[in-house]
């Protein structure tokens, strides 16, 4: 099928004032700060284990750009650091992957059937598969940004593919790549449009940095929007996702007994 970005948008927007998408905004919430958490505490840690290295004057708390300085950094070693920071990653796709088996459902009141199904295997291909797209798109970057971004959308559904259909996450390059032949320019301005969601989301705590507000409270203000917009992100992409799968592919019905449509596992 064709992608049609209006009734995307509008199918994407619809699902966000439903139970379950209540239920994964507090999750992206919890996330969000998690993340925050263990990226200022992996800083602090590295910047500790070197600070012995450095001149007197540059042995200083460091700041991280975007994250507030590390006012919520735990004063842990750099092992314990790296293993929170590894374990947020996996936690962070677990709730990825409810988001969009959630939201490529038709479930509203309460997660479909199945949405845990296989989820060891689904999150080491999900992660694997996103490694491997960064990767692409870090070198097609380098290549005159052109054609990272071109990459960017031919491989925008990749993970999608794993997550949904349980492919492994080789066979869901290839899929996701042919799954948005023909569409790639419709794929581009649906990213435009996620992209410039996330900008807006990230106004209030730009405006509050600017006027000196606590640093504790321009986090705090970052983590909840960016939740909402990483809520509404995957409700745009899975909603994307499900029109451009071919005529006769069943998703997901509605509600507790909502099963995935799965193809067999490749």
């Amino acid at each position: 099928m064709s992608l049609d970005i209006p009734a995307v948008l509008e199918d994407g927007f619809s699902r966000l004032l439903t139970r379950v998408a209540g239920l994964l905004l507090v999750a992206y919430l919890v996330v969000g700060v998690i993340s925050t958490v263990t990226a200022q505490t992996l800083s602090l840690a590295v910047f500790d284990a070197f600070r012995s290295s450095l001149p007197s004057d540059a042995a200083t708390t460091p700041t991280t750009p975007g994250m507030g300085g590390n006012a919520l950094a735990l004063d842990v070693g750099l092992p314990v650091a790296i293993a929170l920071f590894l374990a947020q990653i996996v936690l962070a796709q677990i709730v990825g992957i409810v988001g969009i088996r959630t939201f490529v459902s038709e479930a509203r009141r309460s997660f479909p059937t199945g949405v845990a199904r296989n989820l060891p295997w689904v999150v080491l291909n999900a992660l694997v598969a996103g490694f491997i797209v960064n990767v692409l798109i870090g070198i097609g970057t380098i290549l005159l940004v052109i054609p990272g971004i071109y990459l960017a959308v031919a491989l925008y559904f990749v993970q999608f593919e794993v997550i949904v259909e349980e492919r492994n996450a080789i066979d869901a390059l290839r899929t996701g790549w042919e799954l948005t032949k023909g569409e790639r320019l419709g794929v581009f301005l649906l990213l435009l449009v996620i992209f410039a969601i996330g900008i807006a989301t990230a106004v209030p705590s730009i405006v509050l940095g600017f006027v000196g507000a606590p640093t504790v409270v321009v986090v705090l203000v970052s983590v909840v929007v960016g939740a909402v917009a990483g809520v509404i992100g995957v409700a745009i992409g899975a909603r994307a996702y499900v029109q451009l799968k071919p005529d006769g592919w069943s998703s997901p019905g509605g509600g507790a007994d909502a099963r995935f449509h799965r193809a067999p596992r490749s």
